[in-house]
């Protein structure tokens, strides 16, 4: 089976909650997922500063949403986008025309999983110092 790939960021106001963002972004994933969509990733940039202010915000949060499926589907996610208060801006890009949708699942599925063990392993990497740098410090401050 064929699907387009598609690609959406979405710029929400620096002072709305975690909790709003996450209602968002669970709404967006219902949208693909009710049309028969494929989500392939979601990353949450947070906050970066904008390079034009935008309705008197200079800062934004970033979120990029990568999936698969029709237009019906860009249809009703711009739609929704468009009359939610809180967002300021958002651009949705066609990264493919005719992909494979399970080949192209699979393949995200694989790089989510080296994703997360890398940062597990920074995760790790950054505890075993803390806890390195702490004795060493404690023990230089002794002698």
């Amino acid at each position: 089976m064929y699907s387009r790939e598609y690609e959406l960021v979405f710029i929400v106001r620096p002072d709305v909650t975690d909790e709003d963002i996450e209602t968002i972004k669970e709404r967006n994933s219902s949208i693909i997922s009710d049309r028969k969509g494929h989500e392939l990733k979601v990353d949450d940039w947070g906050k970066r500063r904008l390079a034009y202010e935008i309705q008197d915000y200079g800062k934004g949060h970033f979120v990029l949403q990568n999936y698969l499926g029709s237009t019906e589907i860009v249809d009703e996610l711009e739609r929704t986008l468009r009359i939610d208060d809180s967002v300021l801006r958002f651009l949705t890009v066609k990264l493919g025309e005719r992909v494979d949708v399970e080949a192209r699942v699979a393949e995200a599925a694989a790089v989510a999983e080296v994703a997360a063990e890398e940062a597990a392993a920074r995760a790790e990497a950054r505890a075993k110092d803390e806890t390195d740098g702490g004795a060493s410090v404690g023990a230089e401050a002794g002698a």
